[in-house]
């Protein structure tokens, strides 16, 4: 009995391997990645992620989100990375920065070396501008 189940399951095994997708779905499956992994498609895509993110920023207020991480006990500064492998900027303090700061730093996305498109330089500018004001005032919470 045991030998005819095994035999049974590796021929249904055997079957579902050399079975044939109809052509319809071949097809499209075949010329979707090209279109879906292609730059022009990439780039739009992200466009529209940072046109979202964009919108968003806008509605944000530095100085009520500081509020909120004081009242929930969540000292934090806003970060990033300056380029490929570039040095972290932390907007908003002066110069020199400091070495090590007090409390917590979050990296912050969107700031890398490529830019996608002209949602994505908007985003990234008012994204330093959010984290220049945002770090000026969470600094009196640092020290």
């Amino acid at each position: 009995m045991k030998k005819m189940l095994l035999i049974s399951g590796i021929s249904l095994l055997m079957q579902a391997c050399v079975a044939v997708p109809n052509d319809s779905s071949s097809k499209s499956a075949s010329s979707n990645p090209s279109k879906r992994f292609s730059i022009e498609n990439i780039k739009k895509k992200k466009e529209e992620e940072y046109a979202k993110k964009y919108a968003d920023l806008k509605k944000m207020n530095p100085a009520e989100e500081v509020a909120k991480a004081v009242k929930n006990n969540s000292i934090y500064l806003l970060a990033y990375n300056s380029g490929r492998g570039g040095e972290r900027k932390i907007p908003g303090l002066l110069e020199p920065q400091p070495v090590s700061v007090n409390c917590r730093v979050l990296q912050l996305d969107g700031m890398g070396d490529v830019i996608y498109g002209e949602n994505h330089l908007k985003y990234r500018i008012a994204l330093r501008e959010y984290a220049s004001s945002f770090n000026a005032s969470m600094m009196t919470y640092c020290r």
